[in-house]
């Protein structure tokens, strides 16, 4: 029986820091699978997690770029699922749903009776950053709602950022939930104590909005091809709950100078802005959330990585040219 945990979360709240911080203290003889999925089509937070845990012994990731996995959780979601457990007979499965994603249909596939006999359903995880619970945008939004109201383990991350009217709302979201919180955590950089893993699923939570997050299209588990070797870059956007990914695979040759990207990225008027870039300097991670950009460094890249989401339609051509722009003279 496999040990599967769901980790959900609104965009930019640390989920795939949080998953980095879970795996280093997994136990050294357990083996490990993570399945990340993101609302953008170029796979950031999966070359995130690999290139930070390609040095953790029994850890294999695997991402789902450009679809919701909770949008294709019947047929599709299931190949992919029993392909990753017949090749790697994972000890742990952890589940990094997009922050767009309502976690309802994925609890239901994993409950399934196809799954009965494989997956041993475990806590599944939320995050939040408090200073959310006072802004009407968040607490309007449906999927929110109810990745906080499905979660049986609540964390509060970022609270060195939150004030105290922050941090008694928090308090106040864990006091008021039904059925109650099995465990709540206030961490800061997503540093969550692995013991969180240890609760039990809880099937009678409900959503709140079952049919918040339904799509047309299903896509299946494929990974965005790599670039061919006389592709210089590729653009890849993707639209949907009421937010734009405009998002760069550019070849791993290619330099960027990292005080023009530094500029560029700080100067952005998106919501999330992420990546995985081989500079002048050295290869880099960087996030952009609320305004703020940090980084660090990371190994070689075998290509450079870039997404932007927005709540707003992006302008293509202009940001492609500014970010090429970026290159290392």
């Amino acid at each position: 029986m496999i040990r599967t945990h769901i980790i959900t979360g609104f965009l930019g709240v640390g989920k795939t820091t949080a998953i980095l911080s879970l795996l280093q203290q997994k136990p050294e003889a357990e083996k490990w699978a993570v399945l990340v999925n993101e609302f953008g089509e170029v796979g950031v937070d999966g070359a995130i997690l690999a290139s930070q845990s390609d040095t953790m012994a029994n850890v294999v990731t695997r991402e789902i770029p450009g679809g919701c996995l909770c949008c294709v959780s019947g047929l599709p979601f299931q190949m992919g699922l029993n392909l990753l457990i017949a090749r790697e007979k994972p000890d742990v499965l952890l589940i990094e749903p997009t922050g767009l994603g309502h976690p309802r249909n994925i609890l239901q596939t994993l409950r399934s009776e196809h799954y009965q006999s494989q997956l041993d359903v475990r806590a599944s995880l939320c995050l939040v950053d408090p200073r959310h619970l006072s802004l009407p945008r968040y607490l309007e939004h449906e999927t929110f709602i109810d990745q906080i109201r499905l979660a049986d383990v609540l964390i509060a991350n970022k609270t060195d950022l939150a004030c105290d009217a922050d941090q008694q709302a928090f308090a106040q979201c864990v006091d008021q939930a039904r059925p109650p919180k099995s465990a709540s955590a206030r961490v800061t950089q997503g540093q969550i104590d692995i013991a969180l893993l240890n609760y039990p699923s809880d099937a009678s939570r409900l959503a709140v909005y079952p049919d918040a997050h339904q799509h047309s299209e299903a896509k299946g588990l494929e990974q965005q091809p790599a670039l061919a070797g006389d592709e210089p870059y590729r653009m890849l956007s993707n639209h949907g709950q009421g937010h734009y990914s405009l998002g760069w695979m550019v070849q791993g040759a290619t330099l960027f100078s990292l005080a023009k990207l530094r500029s560029w990225l700080s100067s952005l008027a998106v919501e999330r802005a992420k990546g995985l870039i081989n500079t002048d300097e050295g290869a880099y991670v960087f996030n952009l959330r609320e305004g703020v950009l940090s980084e660090m460094p990371t190994r070689a890249l075998d290509e450079s990585r870039i997404e932007l989401i927005a709540a707003e339609p992006l302008d293509h051509a202009l940001l492609q040219h500014a970010l090429l722009a970026c290159q290392a003279d």
